[in-house]
């Protein structure tokens, strides 16, 4: 069994949510190879360890010697704490999206000092895990609903329709590199260009629908978008449509992925992540399930995603796959079919990001 010292920076939403997806490893996978050792929390907040579990708490990667570092603080912390662990000559190294927000240089950069240094790396894209993705990106493959036509893609929340809601760092550009587009909508853009192929024009709308929020201060200014409509054209000639909002009501969690081509239409739902909807319109059919598979695809999710005995919800379920897979690249292990997202997809979402904010009507 192969020892991990893993550590974790930030211990917010996301923190806590990876911290579950580790610890749930051991018992949701069978023959799990790994004896994790849950090492350092970097975190400037005064919390206990043992309500943590982690060994020790510090507060900066400064001389930080561990297996695995994982990255799960705001946006605008990550590219220096990035270059302090490969400073400390730390290996291996997971870090939440985005990399930087839309700094497309600042990205590039980090994708180059991984590749000199020779560090393993992933990027926290999640939603190339979801069974139903990974089974629509083979039955597009395999031509199964003949030359794909045009897409449409959306990912609506209502987290930020209370107007009381205060400010935090996500609601301020210079510390989030945007507003519900980089939150959100980078899924989304990784998605396109993983199913579809890369994305060659882009243009589009924004709104910020609530300018001000309340903070500790009084009232400060919101100077990202709530809301994006995106027109996407890809290197194939494939038109698309993709919307992001924060500000969705009755929309708790709302992504839908619909693909349509000559022979029919696949549609990836977040409501059922196990399986893509696919229509045959020769057939006059909609079908979801396993009537078609594929032994290369199925073997990976086997390996990564948890049992419907063992499923913590899509979004843990995500979460763990992901990480899970880090940590057997990190042991040598290859996928047949499943490309994790590294340092270079993020940054390719990212120019697609920079390119968005150029040339968008706000």
């Amino acid at each position: 069994m192969n020892k991990i010292n893993y550590s974790v920076a930030g211990f917010g939403y996301m923190g806590k949510l990876h911290t579950v997806a580790v610890r749930s490893m051991p018992l949701c996978y069978d023959d799990f190879p790994f004896y994790i050792i849950f090492d350092k929390l970097i975190t400037s907040r005064e919390l206990n360890t043992e309500y943590t579990g982690y060994k020790t708490h510090v507060k900066t990667l400064e001389n930080l010697h561990t297996d695995v570092i994982d990255i799960c603080t705001p946006n605008f912390m990550h590219r220096e704490q990035i270059e302090k662990a490969i400073a400390c000559d730390i290996k291996n190294i997971y870090c939440e999206k985005p990399l930087t927000g839309i700094y497309e240089e600042e990205e590039k950069l980090l994708v180059s000092l991984v590749s000199v240094k020779e560090v393993n790396n992933q990027v926290g894209l999640v939603l190339r895990f979801l069974p139903a993705v990974v089974r629509a990106k083979r039955m597009l493959q395999d031509g199964l609903i003949g030359e794909i036509i045009n897409f449409n893609c959306h990912m609506y929340h209502q987290s930020y329709l209370n107007p009381d809601r205060p400010i935090s760092w996500r609601l301020q550009k210079e510390k989030s590199g945007g507003g519900a587009i980089v939150d959100l909508g980078i899924h989304l853009i990784d998605l396109v260009q993983y199913l579809l192929g890369p994305i060659k024009k882009v243009r589009g709308v924004t709104k910020t629908v609530i300018n001000k929020r309340r903070s500790d201060r009084g009232i400060s200014p919101v100077d990202v978008d709530d809301f994006t409509h995106l027109d996407l054209t890809l290197d194939r000639g494939i038109c698309g449509v993709l919307e992001v909002s924060r500000l969705a009501a009755g929309k708790d969690e709302d992504t839908v992925f619909e693909i349509f081509g000559t022979e029919g239409s696949i549609k990836i739902d977040i409501k059922n992540p196990e399986w893509p909807e696919v229509c045959l319109w020769r057939e006059n059919t909609r079908k979801q399930g396993g009537f078609v598979t594929y032994k290369e695809v199925e073997g990976d999710l086997k390996k990564i995603w948890p049992s419907g005995k063992f499923s913590l919800g899509w979004m843990v379920n995500c979460h763990m796959a992901s990480l899970y897979s880090f940590l057997l690249k990190i042991n040598g292990q290859q996928f047949q079919y499943i490309d994790p997202p590294d340092f270079e997809d993020a940054a390719s979402a990212c120019k697609i990001l920079n390119a968005a904010y150029t040339v968008i009507i706000s």
